[in-house]
């Protein structure tokens, strides 16, 4: 577990079994309490990677790959006129196939892949207007 000091923004490694002789931890919820040597602190863990942006895919100008893989073929072109579910790109992952929809009608502005290329999570495959 990764913890900040409040005060100083200092983060560390912190194990259940760190706590001093005579200190008392009391936990609620997500933040604990921690008493020692006359001093209370606040202590709330640290999310390993920031949260992602939550965005309607409706939207979304782009469509990006939903996981690290491989494209495994492209079914649309630039100027291509698409309507909502329609399969734009195919991504395998994990040795599934994956396919990425277009959100809403639309017109497919730009295409960023080609296939076989290797994409990661959140690279944007293509565009629509």
């Amino acid at each position: 577990m990764r913890l900040r000091d409040l005060r100083t923004g200092e983060e560390r490694e912190a194990a259940s079994t760190d706590v001093a002789p005579g200190t008392t931890v009391v936990r609620a919820g997500e933040v604990a309490w921690v008493s020692h040597r006359g001093e209370t602190y606040r202590l709330s863990a640290v999310p390993r990677f920031p949260p992602r942006t939550v965005r309607a895919p409706e939207d979304a100008p782009s469509l990006e790959a939903p996981m690290p893989g491989r494209i495994l073929g492209v079914r649309t072109a630039v100027g291509a006129t698409v309507r909502k579910g329609e399969t734009l790109v195919l991504v395998e992952a994990m040795k599934m196939e994956h396919a990425v929809r277009a959100p809403r009608d639309g017109t497919v502005t730009r295409i960023l892949v080609a296939e076989g290329q290797m994409v990661g999570l959140g690279d944007v495959l293509a565009e629509m207007a």
